[in-house]
């Protein structure tokens, strides 16, 4: 069911409504450490991801994505079902991680129209790979890979696996503002755009299935037209 939402948008002195809920970023005077969130993310309003452009459904994949801010990172909370999750090669090419296990999390401040990224428009992706190879599947053998175009390191973006199962998986990241080309401190009611992407493989095959938030296509990884609003709101 579709709720008209309608914010007030500091940035800009006017209101926003669009026929859908926005993404929230939920605004702190200071963020969690992934792996180390506590109850931060409790009672906060997640985007549910579930458009499924090619087909599958449900019992292939969904999940609930989190943002929150400060003043020196934004923040990202992943809980996925996967019916099928794997871990990907350690030495896999990163222009390949969407072929597989893996999350794409594209965001931007810029609110105008454009079908190239502006200089503050972001799109990442999220692998995991094992530290030993083997039957340990604990998030302590395990490791995220984050993806900005070519790999980053954790002080460029801080991302855990907080829970991995046969059915389902938890990711945390922070990412620093200026990693992401955001040179401002965010306020609440400002306006900004993003789209949150689940790829789901079967095991031993490529991709098969891709779930978003709102985009209707596969073109979300290059064209921020298909982006939608999310607001910032202050955390209570």
């Amino acid at each position: 069911m579709s709720v008209l939402a309608i914010a007030s948008c500091a940035s800009q002195g006017s209101a926003v409504a669009v026929n859908y809920d926005m993404a929230k970023v939920y605004l702190a005077d200071k963020g969690p450490a992934p792996g180390q969130s506590g109850n931060f993310w409790d009672g906060l309003e997640g985007v549910k991801v579930a458009k499924y452009p090619w087909g599958g459904g449900s019992e292939d994949a969904s999940g609930i994505f989190y943002l929150a801010a400060d003043g020196n990172n934004l923040y990202m909370r992943a809980e996925i079902q996967d019916c099928a999750p794997q871990v990907r090669s350690t030495d896999m090419d990163p222009s390949l991680s969407w072929n597989g296990t893996s999350l794409q999390f594209f965001f931007g401040t810029d609110t105008k129209k454009r079908s190239e990224y502006s200089d503050s428009d972001s799109g990442l992706s999220f692998w995991v790979v094992q530290n030993e190879a083997g039957n340990d599947f604990s998030p302590e053998n395990l490791k995220v890979m984050v993806s900005k175009g070519r790999l980053l390191n954790e002080r460029q973006c801080k991302a855990v696996v907080v829970d991995w199962t046969d059915s389902s998986y938890i990711i945390e990241a922070s990412m620093p503002l200026d990693v992401l080309g955001i040179y401002k401190p965010f306020k609440a009611g400002q306006k900004v755009m993003a789209e949150f992407r689940i790829n789901h493989a079967k095991i031993g095959e490529d991709r098969s299935v891709i779930v978003n938030w709102r985009t209707s296509t596969d073109d979300a990884w290059k064209d921020p037209n298909t982006w939608s609003f999310g607001i910032v709101e202050k955390k209570s």
